[in-house]
């Protein structure tokens, strides 16, 4: 009987299944805490505006956005006025989870500050200290490591271990072609100890894809740079990039007039809304007008026109998520695939649940791996401690 015949009819006997047993099981022993974490935190960050308005994290969630809103030039002479002394770095407009307009503002610190969206004016600072939600996002994305950068390649290997962990599982998975339909159910009319089996076996199968894709991005979160110029020598990236844009500084130029800036970015990018303004970070930096072209979180559907800071002439229009080339696609879906805050209230829920079955096949592993083994052994420890019995 050949490999793949014994494969699909027989997988159980094949060595090469009992080699990927041991390596699936050994990795998941060694990275439950960090699965159970993971996961759970992830889940957690999905609704974090939700939570933020639960739990009165954020001032101002009482407000409502009204349309239309206050013009953002006359935003930032607001906090130009109250703020004289400090750089303005950007300026977001509201959105469905943010109702104010919310400013970065640089001095010896960075600051946020809350501006009104009718009338623009500022009504106060953000609470500067760390909230519980901000440790979530940190261990989720850094393992709290202060170096963010390592914590991001630490959790890279992680993610490493996890796609091993997919590659190993969907192996062991098969049960047989005559089997494969009860591998994706579970029969809660057994006992626990089959149930557990059947809801890692299954829970394992369903959560494969969306698991395999967390770990990939992951893995790119780690290692940005590395994994563009993999990702670009397989397919160019054209557009998932931000153009280099330099400008020549000049010391005598007056300051462009912003209300200007907004009605000419406006025109030249039809059919989107203004979404906010980054500032120029040095003298050769451009200042930069964010466009929405849908009402979602995050930069994935925002076009970027730049403009000449010192002469406000036009420069281009970086249009991301118009995407070019499959080197684009794969870049650009990184983020809104691994988060699932763009589509709505039904992808969160798919997402959060995805995210608690992580934790859940940790568990069900171990208890696996006590069924099979540590539960026999110790009854023989339990049998051997005992006070033998007169006759």
């Amino acid at each position: 009987m050949g490999f793949l015949k014994r494969y699909f009819h027989r997988p159980q006997k094949l060595a090469v299944r009992r080699l990927n047993f041991q390596v699936h099981l050994w990795v998941g022993i060694i990275l439950t805490l960090y699965l159970v974490a993971i996961g759970f935190t992830g889940s957690i960050l999905v609704f974090r505006p939700e939570l933020e308005r639960l739990c009165g994290l954020k001032p101002w969630q009482g407000i409502q956005v009204k349309v239309p809103v206050a013009d953002i030039a006359t935003v930032v002479e607001n906090l130009t006025e109250a703020y004289p002394r400090l750089h303005i770095v950007s300026v977001d407009a509201p959105t469905e989870e943010d109702a104010t307009f919310v400013a970065v503002l640089e001095g010896r610190s960075r600051i946020k500050v809350a501006c009104g969206p009718k009338l623009g004016k500022v009504l106060g600072e953000f609470p500067r200290g760390r909230n519980w939600l901000d440790v979530v996002q940190e261990l989720h994305e850094s393992l709290l490591i202060p170096r963010r950068d390592r914590g991001r390649m630490l959790n890279g290997v992680g993610a490493v271990f996890l796609l091993l962990l997919n590659a190993t599982g969907l192996v062991i998975w098969w049960p047989g072609i005559r089997n494969w339909k009860r591998a994706l159910k579970v029969d809660f009319d057994r006992k626990w100890r089959r149930i557990n089996f059947d809801l890692h076996v299954s829970i394992g199968f369903w959560t494969i894809l969306i698991a395999s894709f967390w770990a990939v991005s992951g893995i790119y979160f780690g290692w940005p740079r590395q994994i563009f110029l993999f990702v670009n020598s397989l397919s160019p990236v054209i557009n998932a990039r931000p153009p280099a844009i330099s400008v020549a500084p000049e010391s005598d130029a007056a300051q462009p007039d912003l209300h200007a800036l907004v009605a000419r970015a406006t025109a030249i990018d039809p059919g989107t809304t203004i979404g906010g303004i980054a500032f120029p970070y040095s003298r050769r930096a451009p200042l930069a007008i964010l466009m929405r072209r849908r009402n979602s979180p995050g930069y994935e559907y925002v076009d970027t026109v730049y403009f000449n800071p010192y002469n406000g002439s036009y420069i281009s229009t970086w249009r991301y998520g118009v995407n070019q080339s499959l080197g684009d696609w794969i870049i650009w879906l990184q983020v809104p695939l691994h988060f699932g805050t763009y589509w709505g209230l039904g992808v969160k829920i798919v997402w959060v649940a995805a995210g608690l079955a992580i934790p859940l096949l940790a568990v069900t592993g171990l208890l696996m791996y006590w069924n099979r083994a540590l539960r026999r052994k110790w009854k023989r420890l339990g049998k051997a401690g005992a006070p033998a019995v007169p006759a």
